[in-house]
């Protein structure tokens, strides 16, 4: 710690503080526009001039003057006070005077700042600027003539975001913020410029002219969309979210949010949104009440072994043990699951079997603590964008080398010196099999790999997985592959990171279990930047895995609920949340299987594809609505709360699960926190945690690892053939499963489904930018609109998942490697 004196006043702050930093951190408040705890210094705006006086007095900027021992700082002489008077005199001198219909009244920096320093006149004049307002962004507009060139914007589309969208242009008096030749603003629409904007010159268009900020009440949530965890704010009037609300010290992230977190909100409020429950009488939904509507569920029920579950991640923690109570201890069947049953294999099945958890043995903040990052496929920041900025920030700012492993190129391929190795889709297991491989044979085993159960299995195994003929049979070289082994083996510290969902079903146990083998091999998990982190798909998807909702002891899993509603075994069946007509594989084989079940029961936000075909439909809360807890993916623990009042005709799927264990004879906890109490005493790494406990920041669920060897089954690289295309499926960076088509702001820039070619392919089928074409495969056809990128490798396509007036798995069976023919 360093000591030093500001104000007259004695104190002591970490030696690599600024002057503004050690200010901030004891309590003196110095005025600045140009600064984020997330970036580097700037010193642009000139407002935290401070005087020093062993610098004779002079005065200096505070955000970028390192502190010394014994400094003598003073903040608010005389002559500081005009020179800061001054900025502003200055700064408003080309700067419109629009306040009173300025969107950011109320929490403009340079508005308090004017109103602080009392500068209610200007000594100069000229002329104000006249820049065109750009209006053409869906969800950012952008007036230049409010810019006071603190370059915020610019620095954390850099940093952060490392999109680059915006730069400076012109020089001296003329300088302002745009995009490189004039463009119209083009990018992520992540709304991280908007957040730092001290002023109105970057706002959010969808929340324009909603209301006054001082009008707002704020409510910390947690996200309702990816496993991230992202903390937010959310800015509610009468009783509706309008916004988020930019706090830069909120979560690990910093109050940093993707496109989802930030533009994603307005499903809570949805015109759309289900009010009444439905009961199907002649073949037509039609409103009802819920004592009947719950009567008539009740009574289906009571079917034992013939009942069966499928609920979404994205209930609470407290919902999903409920709902598990309600089926084992009141209906009696162990026919339930969540993800398609295929997608937490990697943590139920994987991890579990090589790490003796269901959980990762890293944590998100692990990343920019590490030496060398391994990607498994540039899905990853589209699947987690919020996780892609920490990778974006470990690779720029702290120099952490990145080894990408994918099936495609992405926007992690782009980070300086990023070595991206571009297999051929659905060999990763045959790859990883052969990195741990060349580990092994290159002597770089840690020295106590060789103790850990079934290490030497796993090594005859390997036999045939050498770099050479992995390499063949992968479109890789050998040489990428034994580097790739040596720069993961001889990092001191080094981290692998993968993500799961409904759209990777290539990433399942196998895969799990070959990363944590190479983790254990060579020593790398359960320390500080090391080890290996699941991305899980939905907000609470590590928390249904925690609960125990999927199919276990000879429970059926997902899919083969799926094929028992179709064969008769399954008579009644319970769909919480999910949708999966839209996003379980094979869409025939789901709508058969719906049309089949006797009684399909539906609790849902909207009148869903499944909630149309439903029997019963129930009507609940949205995330903003309840009170509960969710787990991250790294197994952070986080309280949330209701942030407006529900509709009286909604319940929480509590209430609804809670209720049915009542009219079934049975007792149910009378509140979440009563629930969780049960949660934290039978759960593993919950133990202590209360609701109380976890309201302010949280808690990690601690992760016990017993590790083990396990010999993973490599599957072959799907055969090309002539005219067709391998299609793999995935993840928009805009979207998070099928919740975000309700979602105006995802909606806005990524409103349907498209299938993206290479330019090489593009050309040889002759198919231009947006063209409609026709897919097809051995499942069925359907068009889409074609994107065509210089990402994407010869031979293979792209499509996301998510959206129901095009979904793709009416040509998608469930296989990690579909074959398409593509005609326009």
């Amino acid at each position: 710690m360093v000591n030093l004196i500001i104000d007259d006043k004695q104190v002591t702050a970490p030696k690599d503080s600024t002057i503004y930093d050690a200010a901030k951190l004891n309590g003196i408040k110095i005025p600045i526009l140009c600064h984020d705890k997330k970036l580097k210094p700037f010193g642009a705006c000139r407002m935290c001039l401070v005087e020093v006086e062993q610098m004779k007095g002079r005065q200096i900027p505070a955000c970028t003057t390192p502190i010394t021992e014994g400094m003598i700082i003073r903040t608010a002489t005389p002559e500081i006070i005009k020179a800061r008077e001054l900025v502003l005199e200055l700064l408003l001198l080309n700067h419109p005077l629009d306040c009173p219909v300025c969107d950011k009244a109320g929490d403009c920096d340079l508005q308090n700042l004017t109103y602080d320093y009392k500068v209610d006149s200007n000594r100069f004049s000229d002329l104000k600027f006249q820049h065109e307002i750009d209006y053409n962004n869906p969800l950012i507009e952008r007036d230049m003539n409010r810019c006071v060139l603190c370059g915020k914007c610019v620095r954390i589309c850099d940093e952060i975001v490392s999109y680059g969208a915006l730069t400076f242009i012109d020089r001296g008096i003329e300088t302002k913020i745009g995009c490189e030749f004039e463009k119209k603003l083009d990018c992520e629409f992540c709304g991280s410029c908007i957040s730092v904007c001290p002023v109105g010159s970057l706002l959010a268009r969808p929340f324009k002219f909603k209301s006054r900020f001082w009008a707002l009440t704020k409510h910390n949530s947690v996200c309702g969309y990816c496993g991230t965890g992202c903390n937010l704010t959310l800015g509610v009037k009468d009783n509706k979210v309008l916004t988020t609300v930019y706090d830069e010290n909120q979560g690990f992230h910093k109050g940093q949010l993707c496109v989802r977190g930030r533009f994603g909100y307005q499903f809570i409020n949805s015109d759309k949104r289900l009010t009444k429950p439905l009961i199907r009488k002649n073949g037509t939904l039609t409103e009802s009440t819920w004592d009947e509507a719950l009567e008539l569920v009740a009574g289906r029920l009571k079917g034992g072994s013939a009942v069966a579950a499928l609920a979404t991640p994205r209930l609470t923690n407290e919902e999903l043990v409920v709902f598990k109570k309600l089926l084992l201890d009141s209906v009696g069947t162990k026919n339930f699951d969540h993800a398609a049953g295929y997608a937490h294999a990697a943590l139920t099945e994987g991890f579990a079997r090589s790490f003796g958890t269901s959980a990762s043995s890293a944590s998100i903040l692990d990343i920019q603590k590490s030496d060398l990052l391994l990607v498994i496929k540039t899905d990853s920041y589209e699947t987690h964008p919020v996780v892609g900025f920490e990778v974006n920030m470990a690779v720029k700012n702290k120099g952490v080398k990145l080894s990408v492993l994918s099936d495609k190129r992405g926007k992690l391929s782009k980070l300086p010196h990023a070595q991206t190795l571009v297999h051929l889709p659905g060999s990763e297991v045959a790859v990883l099999n052969a990195i741990a491989k060349t580990i092994i044979d290159e002597k770089l085993v840690n020295t106590h790999a060789a103790s850990v159960p079934g290490y030497a299995e796993l090594e005859k195994a390997l036999s045939a997985f050498s770099a050479e003929v992995v390499a063949a049979q992968c479109g890789l070289t050998a040489a990428d592959i034994k580097k790739l082994a040596t720069d993961y083996a001889s990092a001191e510290k080094a981290m692998i990171i993968f993500p799961v969902g409904q759209a990777y079903t290539g990433h399942n146990a196998d895969l799990a279990s070959a990363v944590a083998n190479l983790a254990i091999l060579t020593g790398k998990y359960g320390k500080e930047g090391c080890g290996v982190l699941c991305l899980s798909e939905k907000n609470n998807s590590q928390g249904a895995v925690d609960m125990g909702f999927y199919a276990q002891n000879g429970g059926l899993n997902g899919l083969q609920i799926l094929d028992a509603c179709t064969d008769g075994t399954v008579k009644t069946l319970f769909v919480a949340g999910e949708n999966p007509l839209t996003s379980y594989p094979n869409r025939s084989k789901v709508k058969k299987a719906l049309e089949a079940v006797e009684f399909l029961i539906v609790t849902e936000l909207f009148l869903t594809e499944t909630a149309a075909m439903a029997d019963v439909v129930l009507p609940v809360c949205s995330f903003a609505e309840k009170t509960g807890t969710f787990t991250s993916a790294d197994r952070r623990v986080q309280y949330v709360k209701p942030a407006i009042s529900k509709n009286s005709q909604l319940k929480t799927d509590f209430e609804v699960f809670s209720d049915l264990i009542v009219k079934l004879g049975g007792q149910s906890s009378s509140t979440p926190a009563v629930l969780f109490g049960e949660i934290a005493a039978t759960t593993p790494g919950y133990t202590g945690m209360s609701h109380e406990s976890l309201k302010s920041e949280g808690a990690f669920a601690a992760v016990s690892m017993k590790p083990a060897f396990v010999v993973p089954q490599a599957t072959a690289s799907v055969a090309a053939e002539a005219g067709k295309l391998a299609l793999v499926t995935g993840s928009a960076l805009y979207h998070s499963g099928t919740q975000s088509q309700y979602g105006e702001g995802p909606m806005h820039v990524c409103p349907e489904g498209y299938i993206e070619l290479s330019r090489a392919d593009a050309s040889t089928y002759k198919i231009a930018e947006n063209d409609l074409v026709t897919v097809s495969s051995a499942e069925g056809s359907m068009q889409l609109k074609a994107k065509v990128t210089p990402r994407m490798p010869v031979g293979v396509a792209f499509a996301p998942y998510h959206f129901t007036a095009a979904p793709i798995n009416t040509i998608w069976s469930g296989a990690p490697v579909t074959l398409v023919s593509v005609a326009k």
